[in-house]
């Protein structure tokens, strides 16, 4: 006789399973597809990920993403982002819990969560030179906050001044918080999460002499504090801070003969800071300039490291030595993000309540299995248009083009709307590039 699994047991099953997976396991049921959209489950999966050090990937970013799963190092494949790029790309302006806050040429600013393909495009703050960035998680609040802190002044060697907005994804506008009397120092680096707080390395003036500071931001208070640093043995040319295993860590750079990894094992407690290892000129091949922390190997006994912007190696702590990685389809020159696979919702409303709302979301997934239509609209004075509809059993595809002559700028926008209820979904598409929509449904005559 078979024996029945309990609901619990499934859960903790499924939670260890990448996020590509339990995706397509949603079709297996409506009662799979209710516990895997279920907010305890996505953070039982969030939790199991975050401590096993499993289902976490490497983000190659030039002029496009490119992604590979961080455990194999496998082969790269581009990663297509949500924001129009104009031919820039984007900006990885931070990580969180498997979401990305990414930043165009245009200041357009989305989080997005690169694994279920889901964003939210922030309200447009204006374009504005001289800021840093900083993306995290406010635990009690459980939501997630931009923050952006624009330099104001600081000329002649006058006190720097900024002022600091930040946007959160619940209240979703751009509010000013307080000042903070300095900014980034070199290299201006965006802002680095880890216990609840953004860090960076700020100072007070534009002195190549002037002592550096970190300094935190906590996203619940919202209220900056100094954190403590370690004793160092030598004259810091250089100082970065990232985060490794969830640890704040600091990057202290003593020119080109040394370069020190610490690790504050107790967050805020300055006798916590440890070395973690040291790398000499000879250990590497070019310069130490600049040196960033990404991650542990899953036994722990390895670190991966970006360096210079042109090649990572993982650091063997036991043997104390350095191994370079080259894996296919890798850029030349690149900036690297590590995003855990999660499938964190940027549904605010449906982390926020229960109820009416969530079956409302079930009913409009439900109708999905029905069937839909899509409505294409374009623009006056498109001088070529074509919209083929694809339709097959069991699959449906949707695929809308518009051409123009000349530098117009005509766009396509559609609507997908269903045919019951009172939902609908609209995107633009600029010229040369297609939007196609794609659900795995069975149709209905």
């Amino acid at each position: 006789m078979k024996a029945n699994l309990s609901l619990d047991l499934i859960a903790d099953i499924l939670s260890r399973l990448p996020v590509k997976h339990l995706l397509c396991l949603r079709c297996v049921s409506k009662l799979w597809r209710s516990l895997i959209d279920d907010p305890d489950f996505i953070n039982l999966h969030l939790r199991h990920s975050l401590d096993s050090r499993t289902n976490h990937t490497l983000i190659l970013k030039n002029t496009d993403l490119h992604t590979a799963d961080l455990a194999s190092l496998g082969p790269f494949a581009k990663l297509e982002h949500p924001l129009m790029s104009y031919n820039h790309g984007v900006e990885i302006q931070g990580s969180c819990n498997g979401l990305l806050c990414i930043r165009n040429i245009v200041e357009d600013m989305a989080i997005w969560n690169p694994s279920t393909r889901k964003y939210q495009v922030l309200p447009y703050l204006g374009s504005c030179k001289g800021y840093i960035c900083g993306f995290g998680h406010d635990p009690l609040a459980d939501d997630y906050k931009v923050v952006k802190i624009i330099q104001l002044g600081g000329a002649d060697g006058k006190p720097l001044e900024s002022e600091v907005k930040v946007c959160s994804l619940k209240r979703n506008r751009w509010r000013k918080i307080q000042d903070i009397p300095c900014v980034s120092s070199f290299p201006v680096a965006n802002g680095v999460f880890a216990s609840g707080a953004l860090h960076w390395v700020l100072t007070q003036k534009l002195d190549l002499s002037e002592e550096n500071t970190i300094v935190a931001l906590d996203l619940a208070t919202e209220s900056f504090r100094e954190v403590p640093q370690p004793e160092y043995e030598r004259i810091i040319y250089q100082l970065n801070v990232g985060v490794l295993g969830g640890c704040l860590c600091v990057v202290a750079n003593h020119g080109d003969a040394r370069v020190d990894l610490w690790v504050m094992k107790e967050y805020g407690v300055k006798e916590s800071w440890t070395i973690l290892f040291s790398l000499a000129s000879e250990d590497v091949i070019g310069s130490l300039r600049f040196l960033k922390p990404l991650a542990y190997s899953r036994c722990g006994n390895q670190v991966l490291l970006e360096h210079d912007k042109i090649n990572l190696f993982w650091y063997d702590l036991e043997k104390k030595k350095a191994d370079d990685v080259w894996v296919p389809g890798m850029p030349f020159s690149y900036e690297t993000e590590v995003c855990l696979q999660s499938l964190v919702s940027l549904n605010v409303k449906r982390r926020q309540q229960n109820g009416e709302d969530n079956r409302d979301i079930k009913k409009m997934d439900d109708f999905l299995s029905e069937g839909f239509k899509l409505n294409v609209h374009w623009s006056s004075g498109v001088e070529g248009t074509k919209s083929p509809i694809l339709v097959s059993y069991q699959l449906k595809v949707c695929n809308s083009h518009i051409t123009s002559e000349g530098n117009s700028k005509t766009f396509l926008k559609a609507h997908l709307s269903f045919l019951s209820l009172r939902y609908r979904v609209e995107f633009d598409c600029f010229l040369n590039e297609e939007v196609t929509a794609c659900y795995s449904k069975k149709d209905k005559a």
